[in-house]
């Protein structure tokens, strides 16, 4: 029987590297999708889209996690399914490359899924009405400009691209210094925030509520809950995670998921997650979208049903994307 290879692709060059990952908790999580491919004769593998050639439609090198070990394979590798986990601020550089291999292979995300909905920007402007307000600041002039239309004595200041909470910056208006950011950037109103997840949180709790999704489906949902005088709810911060359990979600953080997968669905396979905290009213305001979740906070969990119905609902959605396009190419 074909065993079915899965291609996980990045930007940047680790191949001079003794094992891949500078995170931990990151390498594990992919490690144990490797252990749990094999088993079902999916063969995952890791991959830089530069080692891609369009030629001759392969990797020409990929790293694979074999016998308890990272190994750097040489030979070429032809994918069935390409996982692009390349970070959002690489989206608009290696657009076209995407493009192009999505010709030879499937890619999940598809490109055009990334590239829409990956900017802070692009989120700030398709769900406006879901968000804190948000501007525009192209430079140190547009800044002064633009933080006169945000209310209150607090601001967010965030990159267009980033994760794990890197270049964020929250604080008194008075204490940031426009000359010292970094432009372009997005100025968002701060909401004041300490009630966690209505009816889940503990009192005066600063937390979000992340709920994860494949094909537009909850799979889960967690709670990051920022360390002891932080704003951060960001796992690389620092804060700690619990799993939220489904009829633990607010029903108006639900409702309002509902409407934002509403203008997705026009993707028929997603993966993503949406974050929304609570006003101290207890309504909900989404935070960001993220179209790369990782598995490092799952893993760090250690919630084996959670962890195999995730991964299950993963290679379900890559078999269907695989046969799809097969189907496709055989007319």
């Amino acid at each position: 029987m074909k065993e079915t290879k899965i291609v996980v692709i990045y930007a940047g060059d680790d191949w001079e590297k003794e094992t891949p990952f500078a995170s931990e908790f990151t390498r594990k999580s992919f490690e144990d999708w490797h252990i749990r491919g094999v088993k079902r004769g999916i063969l995952f593998f890791r991959a830089s889209i530069s080692w891609y050639d369009l030629r001759e439609k392969v990797f020409t090198k990929s790293w694979a996690f074999r016998d308890g070990k990272w190994i750097k394979i040489n030979e070429p590798i032809k994918p069935d399914l390409i996982f692009d986990k390349v970070a959002g601020v690489k989206d608009y550089d290696l657009f076209g490359m995407k493009e192009k291999i999505a010709k030879d292979v499937p890619i999940f995300n598809h490109p055009l899924f990334r590239t829409m909905y990956n900017s802070k920007l692009s989120q700030a402007l398709i769900f406006k009405k879901y968000m804190a307000k948000t501007e525009l600041a192209l430079d140190e002039k547009d800044y002064k400009k633009r933080t006169k239309k945000i209310p209150g004595d607090k601001l967010v200041i965030k990159p267009i691209y980033g994760s794990g909470g890197n270049g964020i910056v929250i604080d008194d208006r008075k204490n940031i210094d426009p000359g010292f950011l970094e432009y372009p950037c997005i100025i968002q109103e701060f909401i004041e925030s300490n009630v966690g997840i209505p009816g889940f949180s503990e009192k005066e709790e600063v937390a979000d509520l992340r709920m994860v999704f494949i094909n537009h489906k909850l799979i889960y949902a967690l709670s990051r809950i920022a360390k002891q005088g932080s704003l951060f709810t960001n796992f690389h911060q620092g804060a700690t995670a619990v799993l939220v359990p489904e009829n633990k979600i607010p029903e108006n953080a639900y409702k309002m998921a509902k409407k934002i997968i509403k203008q997705l669905s026009v993707f028929s396979h997603a993966h993503y997650s949406l974050d929304f905290i609570f006003k101290n009213n207890g309504d909900p305001m989404l935070v960001e979208m993220n179209t790369t979740p990782g598995f490092d906070l799952l893993y760090f969990l250690g919630n084996k049903q959670v962890v195999d119905d995730n991964f299950i609902k993963f290679i379900k959605t890559a078999d269907a994307i695989i046969k799809s396009y097969n189907k496709i190419k055989a007319k």
